[in-house]
């Protein structure tokens, strides 16, 4: 039986409550539109008179705008806005033939995350973001241990802002997705103070240049030996793409490293980017490593939309797991769990369901599945040309530079390019130009708004990242799989490339004003 409309306002109600105060909007049903701005933090609440959140998006599609931004945060598509509505269409009106359950509902998005994903024999939880699904891993992991815990993470500054304290086990916000009111730095209830030590490894020298493989690898062994020596268990993160593109700890060096103590060494590939081959995560899977991935970031769904995948072997230990931290509770709906795990979990939720986080879930399938049916043979071309188009047009370009640093061959294979922000003297921009220069590109004054991923600084460098999403290659594969040539095809992406360096170059004037 289709859940009851009565229970599904209840939930909205509880997911809009959020937002409600923020906004002039008011519905006992609420929109599509504000129910993609819940279930997440402050920072996806839309303004009540933009209606633009804390990363300048939209949920709701925008048709004039120019966004190379996912490697932060993208406006919802139209594509992934009109899936949205038709799911939340079927959820509500208990009438209509496709009707659906709400945990029918939940089970049947996962199913077909899954499925795109060629992962069908693995479970995957919902989680708000990815700092979420760190600390659900971290909590599942640790129900599995007896002994004290190492977490080992790459390049604190190049992941989530709130990834090292969840990595040790601490409220890192004020706030969770839930709306439930927490202590930022204060330990999660169950996770013994001191039991997780957290260590830390670097992915470039100070200067900002970026380490070698092998230096990074030699690092992780080197501290996974000396922690197992003191007794201790030990959690790996895998960094298979930064905030600049750069990867971290190689595959080959986590199969190593779990294969010194096996059951005592777990392996976490932060896919959040999602913008590794899926064949790798197939294989992630089949090594017995749980993999965290978003499809807000690459895949252009609005953001906080995260997951866990978990191996199969892992799911089977879980199965008897007795000791989950209470303090999960806080960060996790029971609908966010696969039925196979929601009903043995030793765990008393506090929240049934994050609707929200759904449906955002529901717009990022749309896109990845748009994605997934074009050509691979044509995904490395078309990032190929992006990467240079990028090139061409910032040479000789006043206020913008792609530093050497930066300049490797990640940026192909991640389309993430950091093009380093310069001040009106030709050195380097501090972080707070950079991000005033961001801010003036999404000014809707000369020429259409333009979002670019968020400042990060790069030693001494601050930089905006413009990347490419998984809707922009899939346009461009499908010109191409209609009979345009390469260069024919990407015709719309380098008009957008133009637009958005002449925005650029205003933005520079813009800066020398203020």
């Amino acid at each position: 039986m289709p859940t009851p409309r009565a229970e599904i306002q209840r939930a909205s109600e509880s997911s809009f409550s959020q937002t409600e105060k923020h906004s002039s909007l008011s519905h006992p049903l609420a929109s599509v539109s504000l129910l993609l701005a819940t279930g997440g933090d402050k920072r996806i609440w839309p303004d009540a008179i933009t209606g633009r959140n804390r990363y300048g998006t939209r949920t709701t599609p925008t048709y004039d705008e120019i966004s190379f931004s996912s490697s932060t945060a993208s406006n919802v598509s139209a594509d992934g806005y009109a899936a949205a509505d038709r799911e939340w269409k079927r959820l509500t009106n208990s009438a209509s033939p496709t009707a659906v359950a709400v945990d029918r509902w939940f089970d049947d998005t996962r199913e077909q995350i899954l499925r795109a994903l060629s992962c069908t024999d693995a479970e995957l939880i919902f989680a708000a973001s990815g700092t979420d699904a760190e600390l659900v891993a971290l909590c599942l992991l640790a129900s599995l241990s007896k002994r004290p815990l190492t977490n080992i993470f790459v390049a604190p500054d190049e992941t989530g802002n709130g990834v090292p304290r969840a990595a040790a086990g601490l409220h890192f916000s004020d706030q969770t997705a839930l709306g439930i009111s927490i202590q930022p730095g204060t330990p999660i209830a169950g996770l013994s103070p001191g039991r997780i030590e957290v260590r830390s490894i670097a992915l470039r020298h100070p200067n900002g240049e970026p380490r070698e493989n092998y230096e990074i690898d030699g690092d992780l062994v080197a501290t996974v030996s000396e922690e197992i020596k003191q007794d201790r268990d030990v959690i790996v993160h895998v960094l298979d793409t930064s905030k600049t593109g750069l990867t971290g700890v190689t595959r080959e060096a986590a199969r190593h490293v779990s294969a010194l103590a096996p059951g005592r060494v777990r392996v976490i590939i932060d896919a959040c980017q999602l913008r590794c081959p899926i064949a790798e995560l197939r294989q992630d899977l089949a090594d017995g490593f749980l993999v965290a991935i978003t499809a807000s970031k690459f895949i252009a769904a609005p953001p906080f939309a995260g997951a866990l995948i978990l191996p199969s072997a892992i799911v089977e230990e879980l199965r008897t797991a007795a000791n989950i931290p209470a303090g999960l509770a806080d960060y996790t709906a029971a609908l966010d769990w696969p039925q196979a795990l929601r009903e043995r979990m030793p765990l008393t939720f506090k929240s049934e369901m994050n609707l929200g986080l759904g449906l955002r879930w529901t717009s990022g399938l749309a896109n990845l599945t748009r994605f997934s049916s074009t050509r691979s043979a044509h995904h490395d071309l078309i990032k190929a040309h992006f990467v240079g188009l990028i090139r061409s047009r910032v040479q000789g370009m006043a206020g913008v530079v792609l530093h050497d640093d930066d300049d490797g061959d990640h940026l192909v294979s991640r389309s993430i390019v950091p093009l380093t922000v310069l001040n009106s003297d030709g050195g380097f921009a501090t972080f707070e130009e950079a991000a005033a220069m961001q801010a003036c590109l999404r000014r809707d004054d000369n020429g259409p708004i333009c979002h670019v991923g968020q400042p990060v600084r790069v030693g001494p460098r601050a930089a905006l990242r413009v990347s490419a999403s998984a809707l922009d290659i899939a346009a461009a594969s499908e010109r191409m799989t209609m009979g345009l040539a390469l260069e024919a095809a990407c015709l719309p992406l380098e008009s957008d490339l133009d637009i958005f360096f002449e925005k650029w170059a205003t933005g520079r004037r813009c800066l020398q004003e203020l």
